[in-house]
């Protein structure tokens, strides 16, 4: 009797054993299945958390440039209103009537324009370019080979490569080929985009 409670015993151990590792078993498989699904779950969250992300260096770099944007307009709308100060103020240094205390002012206005990126363009001399001049006179003159500036009426502007304002220029033009005056050939002293 002993003999068959030693084999019931060591029988009822392996099957302790059998259960313990079937349990093993279907534990370990139960957090396999866990495990991947959370692996999954997590990887998803990942892959939305990029999106979000990526939406918003989008959305940063959409306001900033719209920023960029809207302050342009508004110092364009600014130079706009001031614009006619800016040609008295260049009427007035032309015809050299300014005194120092104006002369001042008109410093300090050239620099704040500076220092909004305006630039000022439009010189006696230069060639003449409809992109950035509105020719408001034609002067046909003899010994000119090309349309150049021979007097600026009002300066144009520009901010960041964009045309405020066109200069509005006097242009000498070289004379038609079939002026009688004209010379068949340019001479020597020919100017080319000279004042």
């Amino acid at each position: 009797m002993e003999e068959s409670s030693e084999e019931e015993k060591k029988a009822s151990e392996e099957d302790c054993e059998t259960l313990e590792q079937e349990l093993d078993d279907a534990v370990e498989e139960d957090l396999s299945k866990e495990l991947e699904a959370s692996k999954k779950e997590a990887g998803e969250y990942l892959d939305a958390l990029k999106r979000e992300r990526a939406d918003f260096i989008n959305f940063r770099n959409r306001i900033s440039k719209e920023r960029e944007q809207f302050k342009q307009a508004g110092v364009e709308d600014a130079f706009k209103a001031i614009l006619p100060v800016l040609d008295d103020m260049d009427r007035i240094r032309e015809h050299g009537k300014m005194d120092s205390s104006l002369k001042a002012v008109s410093k300090q206005m050239d620099k704040a324009l500076s220092k909004l990126g305006i630039e000022k363009f439009g010189e006696p001399g230069e060639p003449f370019d409809p992109s950035i001049h509105e020719a408001i006179l034609h002067n046909p003159k003899e010994g000119v080979q090309s349309d150049c500036v021979e007097a600026v009426v009002e300066a144009g502007y520009s901010i960041g490569g964009k045309i405020l304002r066109a200069a509005r220029v006097v242009v000498s033009s070289p004379l038609p080929a079939d002026a009688a005056s004209a010379p068949s050939q340019p001479d020597e002293g020919a100017k080319d985009c000279e004042a």
